[in-house]
Formats: C-alpha cells, structure tokens, sequence
C-alpha cells in the first residue's frame, strides 16, 4: 500500500527544534538529505548534525509515531539523541527525547548504541545512562493522550 508512504513525514528533509548540540547549533535545525552544518564563529569550529536513523511505529489505534536517531559530530566525538515524535497529517509534534549517546577519540559509543523498538503498543528504547556509555538504560514507553509516558526503566552494565 503506497498511499501512508506518501503521507509519512519525511525527517531527512524537516525542520527541528532541537538537536544534540542544542547549546552550539541554534535552532531551527533545517534538515536538508538528512545533513545540516553550523560553524560556530565564537569556537571557531564546526558542528555537522545527521539524521541517522528513523523508526515507525504506533502506539494507539489509528496513530503513528516515529523516533528520530540524530547526530551531532563535532571535531572529535560527538553526541546522538533519539526523539519521539508524534505524527499529525503532514506534520510532526515532539514528544521528547527518548535517549542519548556520547562518545570521544577513545572513549563512548556512537548512535549505534541506541536501540530503538516498537512492541505492542509500547515503545521499547536501549541508550547510554552515562556519558562513556559503560552503563545502558533501558525504558519503556506508552502513549497516554497525546503525551508519552513511561511505563518500565532500569539500568545494567554495558
């Protein structure tokens, strides 16, 4: 069926109102094929922010919702975050940011270590609880209304 395809909110190409490297790069964050590029005249460097990633889903009856996996990579390392987005006609409403990752030259995993599941009606998210990532969190989430909420979390070694 092609027809939900055509009324998917395209994310490659979408305007954000928040990113990984919120406190470098103003928002809006203009998407264009997935990439956006800030330089930061002050720090005298650049921030490169990607969308790595986006998985559907739906959480009640008749809804769709989708995570986004975005990147901010910066000269060395960088940080990934997955947010929750609640899908309404040709647009998009955040609902939050679901988890984060962080990593360095040598240390800290990239947006791989985000897992990101649909089950059910429930939404099930794997991220970094620390920054080096040597702890993972693991939390549930269900769609109350038009809020997410969340229903399990716990913690474990990586």
């Amino acid at each position: 069926m092609i027809a939900p395809l055509l009324l998917a909110v395209d994310y490659f190409n979408f305007t954000y109102s928040t990113n990984p490297c919120h406190s470098n790069v103003p928002v809006p964050a203009v998407m264009r094929k997935g990439t956006f590029s800030y330089e930061d005249r002050k720090m005298a460097t650049g921030f490169d922010l990607f969308v790595r990633r986006v998985v559907r889903g739906s959480l009640a009856p008749g809804t769709t919702q989708a995570v986004v996996v975005m990147t901010c990579d910066f000269p060395i390392g960088g940080t990934a975050a997955a947010y929750a987005f609640d899908e309404r006609g040709a647009g998009a409403v955040l609902l939050g940011k679901v988890a984060e990752a962080n990593w360095g030259g040598d240390w800290g995993r990239g947006p791989d270590a985000i897992v990101i599941r649909f089950v059910g009606r429930t939404l099930h998210v794997e991220g970094c609880a620390v920054s080096n990532c040597t702890v993972k969190s693991a939390t549930v989430y269900a769609l109350r209304g038009r809020r997410l909420v969340t229903t399990a979390k716990h913690t474990m070694a990586s």
